[in-house]
């Protein structure tokens, strides 16, 4: 019979560095694989193997194809290791992030950050994107039909990238991706295949922040996303 589940290390934001070891027992099966071939399994590239990130990226910095472009500061393309195992993909740029051009640098970045550390990795490890490459005014959720004018700049990065594994950061995440629209509470703690790739679906830092009860149900989600990451390693 199982034992309990393991005590989440985020209940307080600790420091990283005072954190128990949550990944004693495989220490190296988690690592990413940098390898110039893409793994088979994956999103199917086809139609993208003419194009880079860099060059979508390009791309994305002219992009006018929804109000938001009159309002941004800068655009927030994504950032990390370009051949990852694991993507992160949030809902859309906040004040700091529209600031700096870097997904995830806020009071939720710093979160997550401390999230993927606690996994056993850096954030250079893994590759984190969002829904939308540019600030809704006012921090508000992105409408759909920003999510639309963006998603293909989304799908070429999954497809450039050939994670092994998605997490998905909040309902519009869930949305741009699944094109689902349960609440969260029913969606998270398991995963779905999507073209190949394993998603797991759990709350936005963002949210934890604002509701610290439930750091304990993303620490399982992110442990279950560790554990596939191994098995995935080892077969």
């Amino acid at each position: 019979m199982p034992g309990p589940p393991a005590a989440s290390p985020l209940i307080g934001e600790p420091n990283p560095a005072t954190l128990t070891n949550p990944v004693a027992e495989v220490p190296a099966a988690i690592a990413p694989e940098v390898s110039s071939e893409k793994r088979a399994g994956s999103c199917d590239p086809s139609g993208f193997r003419d194009k880079s990130l860099p060059e979508v990226a390009a791309e994305a910095l002219q992009c006018v194809a929804c109000g938001l472009h009159e309002t941004r500061t800068k655009v927030v393309f994504g950032i990390g290791n370009p051949d990852a195992r694991l993507m992160f993909i949030g809902e859309g740029p906040g004040r700091d992030e529209d600031l700096q051009g870097e997904p995830f640098v806020g009071r939720a970045g710093r979160l997550l950050t401390k999230i993927i550390q606690a996994m056993g990795y850096q954030r250079e490890d893994v590759y984190i994107a969002n829904a939308v490459k540019c600030r809704p005014p006012q921090n508000r959720d992105p409408k759909t039909g920003e999510i639309e004018a963006c998603r293909h700049f989304l799908m070429d990065q999954v497809a450039l990238i050939q994670p092994d594994v998605i997490v998905l950061l909040g309902r519009s995440a869930v949305g741009a991706v699944l094109g689902l629209s349960a609440p969260l509470s029913k969606l998270r703690g398991t995963f779905r295949d999507w073209n190949g790739t394993k998603v797991m679906c759990t709350y936005h830092p963002a949210y934890l922040l604002r509701n610290p009860s439930a750091k304990g149900m993303v620490w399982e989600d992110m442990q279950l996303v560790r554990d596939k990451l191994a098995a995935t390693t080892e077969n």
